[in-house]
């Protein structure tokens, strides 16, 4: 049974009563029962804070990466910086310093990570972002330029492909939250499926995972994971071999462990509605994405009747037609049902 906080007000009245009769109305009283009553109303509201703190769902910010630093082997996932090499020309002899620092055109800044003899004409560095996160992802061909001028080089380099890449933001306090949670609600054992998928949420930039056994014949281990927090959320071949890497000492000796991306498949809604304002589109338009992130897993199909019910659910809408699709949307074992966008018919 939940514990009921007296208001303030209650509080006073109660220390009133207490302090003084009729005759100590207007008495000094007065001052001490309201000043008694507001202490006493803080500790109440300390009570109620520490009562939030002791479990996880509720706890604050700084009192859940406690708990998650006692309960998880990968505490909160820091963020990290974008890497990848640029080109430049330089003269023959010169050398370019480790953290030699340059910036794009909207003031983004990086610097190298490894010092570089340069030969007569064009070189490579490599180089990496001073501010880690998303925020350091830089496409390839763009022009960075060095902040202080170092002779014998010229004073751009050109990103080379596939960009400076790998940018990860730190772990959202709610990612950080479900994991907390999950590990009281999953209990390893020493290799379970559920175990597989633990030890992909440890890495940083995975926000989801799924585990199929025999997914490749037996003793096969078939492990899908995604990064919905990047601009691309399907992983490429060198976040899936992070997982792998991270996961291949934890793992049971016996299985064969494949990491693997979900090959996304778009669904597309083809909708007439009423009213047809932009409003009302776009409230639809989130109850659908609302819906593929709680029931679109890997290899989960769609329920038709869930689909109407999220149409429906939407602010402003009275009425809709689905044209398409117009029966369950089903998906293969390695197939992710993506939200793709609104068709809107007449």
């Amino acid at each position: 049974m939940p514990f009921d906080t007296p208001s303030l007000p209650v509080l006073v009245n109660r220390t009133q009563s207490d302090l003084a009769g009729d005759a100590l109305r207007r008495s000094d009283a007065q001052v001490l029962s309201r000043a008694l009553s507001g202490a006493v109303y803080g500790l109440y509201g300390y009570l109620d804070w520490i009562a939030e703190q002791i479990l996880p769902d509720t706890a604050d910010e700084e009192t859940l990466e406690r708990i998650a630093s006692l309960r998880l082997s990968q505490p909160r996932k820091a963020a990290q910086a974008a890497e990848g090499t640029a080109s430049f020309t330089a003269a023959a002899g010169r050398v370019v310093d480790v953290d030699t620092v340059m910036q794009s055109n909207d003031g983004r800044a990086y610097r190298v990570t490894e010092s570089v003899p340069t030969v007569a004409g064009t070189n490579t560095a490599k180089l990496e972002a001073l501010d880690a996160g998303t925020l350091g992802n830089i496409e390839s061909g763009t022009v960075l330029t060095l902040i202080q001028p170092v002779e014998g080089l010229a004073s751009t380099f050109t990103v080379l492909a596939p960009g400076l890449i790998g940018g990860i933001a730190q772990e959202s306090v709610e990612s950080l939250r479900a994991r907390v949670v999950r590990s009281y609600r999953v209990i390893p054992r020493g290799g379970s499926a559920d175990d597989y998928e633990t030890w992909a949420l440890e890495v940083p930039g995975v926000t989801r995972a799924w585990c199929r056994r025999n997914f490749l014949g037996p003793g096969t281990v078939g492990l899908f994971v995604m990064s919905d927090e990047d601009a691309n959320p399907i992983p490429d071949a060198a976040q899936l071999a992070e997982v792998k890497a991270y996961i291949e000492p934890l793992r049971p000796v016996t299985a064969e462990l494949y990491v693997l991306a979900p090959v996304q498949v778009p669904v597309v809604y083809q909708i007439r509605l009423t009213p047809d304002t932009s409003a009302v589109r776009a409230a639809v338009a989130v109850q659908l994405q609302d819906l593929h992130s709680r029931e679109a897993g890997l290899g989960d199909k769609l329920l038709i009747s869930h689909i109407r019910e999220s149409i429906s659910s939407a602010v402003g809408e009275t009425d809709h037609e689905l044209v398409a699709p117009t029966t369950d949307v089903a998906a293969a074992s390695n197939q992710l049902l993506t939200f793709g966008g609104c068709l809107w018919l007449d």
